[in-house]
């Protein structure tokens, strides 16, 4: 169990006349169920299908009192804003929907007692959920009444793990109530024997768990169908979006020719014992086969896990697969196995 007070994320308010409309033909996923609810996960893609940033779009505190609310919350990673900005300018018509930053920020509740210590949160700050939170559905939300601040609780996706994200956003403005409440949470944390978590608890965790990150391994260089989040962040029926021709001609006619995957280190790895070891950027040669010395990838993010040893994510050539070998020559840690993801599943 741990709390995650900051995980750097930059929340965008999008209203107006139709911002579901707007978005949903911007939006890589069908948000259709938002005004229910349920958020999703997506991307916003160029016209070369490549990727802006990725994002939450999820509806606003208070959506359950409107059957058609005029309010979306766009949660981006923080580097990922001013992307998204440009983005939301070039597109986005005035007439149907204007942006603007928020003073929300998000505390993550990760492990299987989230719920318990939201609930005793609950009587401890006299927060009145809309909703049990205990039975939201994957990325479904709620709304949190507090005195000095909008909230949304969200249930986060089965990719993540368990747990929850709460938005808060103070109605002054200010920060002295979100501080307040991240307090409060890590006290709640705290009494069931929990955690502090830091952001590099956090990046051990999403490594594990196969997720990309936005300027590591998504961003302008790389197609949308490399990063293997098909089936989480695209879907192929709901209608046009910016970029769709691409991704539908890879998905129907063609392949992409890197591919996510996972790297460990074996035995023995300089470490595998816990040293520190920075392998971002280091270029992977296959030691095997006839592509044997020649570059093969590229590593996009590593990290020392506790239940793991030195893993890493890194694209690779579509023509290297799981349980092959690939070995550094920029940053010798030794040789690494190829694996499928997330690491969790093994």
């Amino acid at each position: 169990m741990a709390c995650l007070p900051d995980r750097g994320r930059s929340v965008v308010a999008l209203s107006g006349a139709a911002p579901l409309r707007v978005v949903n033909g911007l939006a890589s996923n069908d948000t259709g169920e938002v005004e229910n609810g349920r958020g999703t996960y997506s991307y916003l893609l160029d016209r070369r299908g490549r990727v802006v940033v990725d994002l939450r779009v999820l509806p606003a505190p208070e959506f359950e009192a409107s059957p058609s609310p005029l309010t979306v919350w766009l949660d981006a990673p923080a580097s990922g804003r001013e992307a998204l900005t440009r983005h939301l300018e070039k597109y986005v018509p005035p007439i149907l929907a204007m942006h603007r930053p928020t003073s929300a920020g998000v505390v993550s509740l990760l492990g299987p007692l989230a719920a318990d210590a939201l609930g005793r949160w609950t009587a401890d700050s006299k927060a009145v959920f809309l909703k049990d939170p205990g039975e939201l559905e994957s990325l479904e939300a709620t709304t949190v009444r507090l005195e000095g601040a909008a909230g949304l609780a969200v249930r986060r996706e089965d990719i993540e793990g368990p747990g929850f994200d709460l938005y808060v956003e103070p109605k002054d403005g200010g920060g002295a109530e979100a501080a307040a409440i991240r307090k409060q949470l890590e006290s709640v944390v705290a009494s069931l024997d929990g955690t502090v978590a830091t952001g590099a608890d956090w990046e051990t965790l999403r490594v594990e768990r196969g997720l990309p990150a936005f300027g590591a391994e998504l961003g302008p260089d790389r197609l949308a169908p490399e990063a293997g989040q098909d089936a989480r962040a695209i879907s192929l029926t709901k209608g046009c979006f910016t970029g769709q021709e691409v991704v539908a001609r890879i998905h129907y006619r063609g392949h992409v020719n890197w591919h996510l995957r996972g790297i460990r280190g074996g035995a023995g790895t300089p470490g595998d014992t816990g040293d520190r070891c920075d392998l971002v950027g280091s270029e992977l040669h296959a030691v095997a086969g006839p592509p044997a010395r020649k570059p093969v990838g590229v590593v996009t993010s590593a990290v020392v896990s506790p239940r793991f040893g030195l893993i890493g994510l890194a694209y690779l050539r579509r023509e290297i697969e799981p349980g092959d070998t690939v070995r550094s020559f920029q940053a010798p840690h030794g040789e690494f196995e190829v694996t499928a993801l997330p690491f969790t599943n093994r």
